[in-house]
């Protein structure tokens, strides 16, 4: 049977540096920086393995693997071995620029790795910016018809005030939530019987391909940094592979209009609903944080727990902010953290998650996203 297809061409404009992970991390002992620091080589291991056990340096080199203490890294190893730099150059996968990292010599640092195709260009799966938009749907919903959500607010509440101290922070408040989703978006009739059953999602009939192919140029390694409310920041020794700003992510979204009653018109209103609850309830206890710019959107890793949360669109300021405390008490959130503090602050939580850019400090994932 014919299906009943809309497709919509959409483009994301990167607005500050975007990471994708894999789930890879790049020890020191996979990674040196060149040129004056300002470029990184990741190592192809097998190709490094086979060169230096030409050379007679297998042995060393696995002594060199085995080694832990904190300050061993490839490029004293490279140095103390009389490699040629020509030769270890042959062994690198690629190289990626290393932006405005600032780490100190000698301290260890790990790299996380950014999503790459089979030829080792990046890319966004699909998956990634689908969930992207559930979550915005979810809570432009919320915001628009908060009365619909009365049951599912009560519940996550009742959660929240009954948990133990200390309960499991990947399926603490899962089924609420679960519950606050399928009043959105299940809707659909396919089991009579079991209305939780996930062939009942509208947004089935919601297909997001993977974006286009990136290059490796658009790729820059961004140091992970916390603002505090008082607009001080904390540099932490931890890298990521990020998608640069003003790099173009083109992408489909195909509805099957049968299924599905999403339209781009209900995804741009969706997200001013959010960005505005986003400012207003969380952004806005931040010195020199601006207000999100028309289609502004979050993406990927380190945008932050409100970013990817139903909690101030569905509670309000004063309520998000208290539950969002609890929230972190009760997910073992080490007190390092200082979350009992947030109220104190005006904002849970009460850091921003941002990097530097061109002598510039951004909030992480921000995007513009369009209908081309």
């Amino acid at each position: 049977m014919k299906k009943n297809l809309e497709v919509y061409q959409a483009q994301l404009t990167v607005l500050s540096p975007v990471f994708i992970g894999n789930g890879n991390e790049l020890s020191k002992k996979e990674y040196l920086f060149l040129n004056g620091r300002t470029t990184a080589g990741i190592i192809d291991v097998q190709a490094f393995y086979r060169m230096i056990s030409q050379k007679g340096l297998k042995d060393r080199f696995e002594m060199f693997m085995l080694d832990t203490r904190p300050r061993t890294n490839l490029s004293d190893w490279i140095r103390e071995n009389g490699l040629n730099a020509h030769e270890v150059k042959k062994c690198l996968k690629y190289t990626i620029d290393s932006g405005d990292t600032v780490i100190q010599r000698g301290t260890p640092v790990h790299i996380m790795e950014c999503t790459k195709d089979p030829y080792g260009m990046p890319y966004v799966p699909g998956s990634s910016i689908k969930g992207m938009l559930r979550t915005i749907l979810l809570n432009g919903e919320i915001i628009r018809n908060p009365e619909r959500f009365r049951e599912g607010k009560r519940a996550l509440l009742h959660a929240v005030e009954n948990a133990p101290y200390k309960v499991n922070r990947s399926q603490f408040l899962q089924k609420e939530k679960k519950m606050i989703e399928e009043t959105r978006f299940y809707s659909l009739h396919r089991n009579e019987k079991r209305r939780d059953d996930a062939v009942n999602d509208e947004l089935s009939g919601m297909i997001i391909s993977d974006s286009e192919a990136l290059e490796r140029k658009d790729l820059v390694l961004c140091q992970k940094i916390e603002r505090h409310t008082d607009g001080t920041e904390k540099k932490l020794n931890l890298l990521r592979e990020c998608i640069r700003p003003g790099t173009k992510i083109k992408f489909n979204i195909t509805i099957e209009k049968d299924t599905c009653t999403v339209r781009r018109e209900d995804i741009l209103k969706s997200i001013e609903l959010f960005n505005e609850v986003y400012y207003n309830c969380f952004l806005k206890a931040f010195q020199r944080m601006e207000y999100p710019k028309t289609g502004q959107v979050y993406l990927g890793g380190g945008t932050g727990f409100v970013s990817k949360t139903l909690i101030y669109p569905l509670l309000g300021k004063k309520e998000g902010l208290t539950t969002a405390v609890k929230i972190f008490q009760h997910t073992k959130v080490p007190q390092e953290h200082k979350h009992h503090k947030d109220a104190a602050y005006g904002a849970s939580p009460h850091i921003v998650k941002c990097t530097n850019y061109q002598g510039q400090s951004m909030q992480m994932g921000c995007c513009k996203l369009e209908f081309l």
